[in-house]
């Protein structure tokens, strides 16, 4: 058998061809010139896509800060980014409205909730309404879709993550679930922590402002009635008729609980009537400081603050 000698040019010919190959895997799997994209539809899976991939991938989360992402529309544009993502994690539940409008590819799409997708709960009995004054309304009917805020569901979301990037990405895989240990371990933390403050709630129903806390309630075994309030829309005669009446069916409630910080008259009228306001915020966008863990943590200690 002939050896092809160094320098000849069937040597450099197969170096070519060897190396082409090579540097057409590493594209394939986030090295070369392209750098992966995880698209995600919310910001707490844009945070745990963050925590295990932001070395090698870049998250595309683009939803406006001052939009509800369960509720947003993306424009043409921003659809055509997603679909060409090498990953595209959805909530499930409903979560992300168009979604149930647009073609993605399903050997890149991930619903994170699969794995309790027969935990899922039903939202029953809202109204349509707006977030805003010029806003077009919009209704909480169907399916419940805060999912992350029962930490051991999050951890389940966190987890089907790491997951898919382990097989979309097999070089990384052994980071990705060094870094899911971590992650887990964060979220436990918080369901610990979440645990230990709503026991100091007694058994007192709490009336939430919003339909959002449906896995929360169920998590740490609270009576969570609901109403449709936004915390930067003044309550009106109406409102407050509306929380008679749950006060009427779920006596006992001393405490509210607002998704963000509320106008100043509205806790005063809280107040009057001896509701005391705590914000409790989903998070299911990006926060102006801080961040996913951040925010949960502040949430924990408001509850806290409670019993002190």
């Amino acid at each position: 058998m002939k050896h092809a000698l160094p320098g000849s040019p069937l040597t450099l010919a197969l170096l070519l061809i060897s190396c082409g190959e090579e540097e057409k895997q590493a594209e394939s799997h986030g090295g070369g010139s392209h750098r992966p994209v995880i698209a995600a539809v919310s910001y707490p899976l844009a945070y745990f896509a963050e925590r295990l991939s932001s070395d090698f991938a870049t998250v595309l989360y683009e939803v406006p800060t001052d939009q509800d992402p369960a509720f947003w529309e993306p424009g043409d544009e921003q659809i055509t980014a997603i679909q060409e993502a090498d990953l595209i994690l959805l909530n499930g539940a409903t979560y992300a409205k168009w979604v149930s409008t647009r073609t993605l590819p399903g050997e890149t799409t991930v619903v994170t909730s699969s794995s309790f997708r027969d935990r899922l709960m039903e939202t029953e009995g809202t109204l349509k309404h707006t977030h805003k004054e010029g806003e077009e309304a919009h209704s909480h009917d169907g399916l419940a879709f805060t999912t992350w805020l029962d930490f051991k569901q999050a951890s389940a979301q966190a987890s089907e993550i790491a997951l898919a990037l382990g097989e979309r990405f097999p070089e990384r895989k052994s980071t990705v679930m060094t870094r899911l240990d971590a992650l887990l371990e964060d979220l436990n933390n918080l369901d610990t922590g979440m645990a230990t403050a709503t026991s100091g709630l007694g058994n007192a129903p709490v009336i939430v402002s919003h339909p959002v806390y449906q896995y929360w309630a169920r998590a740490y075994s609270i009576v969570a009635p609901s109403l449709l309030w936004e915390p930067d829309m003044e309550l009106t005669p109406g409102d407050m008729a509306a929380l008679a009446r749950i006060r009427e069916e779920a006596p006992g409630a001393t405490l509210f609980i607002w998704e963000d910080d509320p106008l100043p008259k509205n806790i005063e009228k809280l107040k009057r009537i001896g509701l005391t306001s705590v914000v409790i915020s989903p998070c299911g966008n990006r926060p102006e400081s801080g961040d996913f863990l951040s925010v949960m943590r502040a949430n924990i200690a408001a509850l806290q603050a409670l019993s002190n």
